[in-house]
């Protein structure tokens, strides 16, 4: 399967939104939330979300944990607001798993993300 297909068989296996639209869902525990599909977070999702496949970490709230962690360590999206949103996630993370979000973080060290580099 090609890189493409794959993303798009993950996007569709999680019932996902476009990346181009409008809004995203996404539910924690057994509330729902509908959120704006920003400028930067459309640029930044394909790159995300083939982090997690190239990860294999899953497409749950641990999995966002220990992505955003791994994501940190490989090279965050440049954009201030991206960082802003996800810095929760991490500290969520090192409070409910921390050994899970510092693993992550330290496979990141060891790599780099597919987010363009600022400078």
């Amino acid at each position: 399967m090609s890189a493409p297909d794959l993303l798009e068989a993950l996007r569709e296996a999680h019932r996902l939104e476009p990346a181009s639209a409008s809004h995203w869902t996404f539910r924690i525990g057994p509330w729902m939330f509908r959120l704006p599909n920003f400028a930067w977070r459309r640029a930044a999702i394909d790159a995300h979300d083939r982090h997690h496949l190239m990860t294999g970490y899953p497409l749950t709230m641990t999995g966002e944990i220990q992505l955003a962690a791994w994501e940190w360590g490989a090279g965050r999206y440049p954009d201030w607001r991206a960082t802003l949103f996800c810095s929760p996630l991490i500290m969520c993370g090192a409070i409910a798993l921390p050994r899970r979000t510092w693993r992550a973080y330290v496979a990141g060290r060891q790599c780099t993300s597919l987010y363009p580099r600022n400078g």
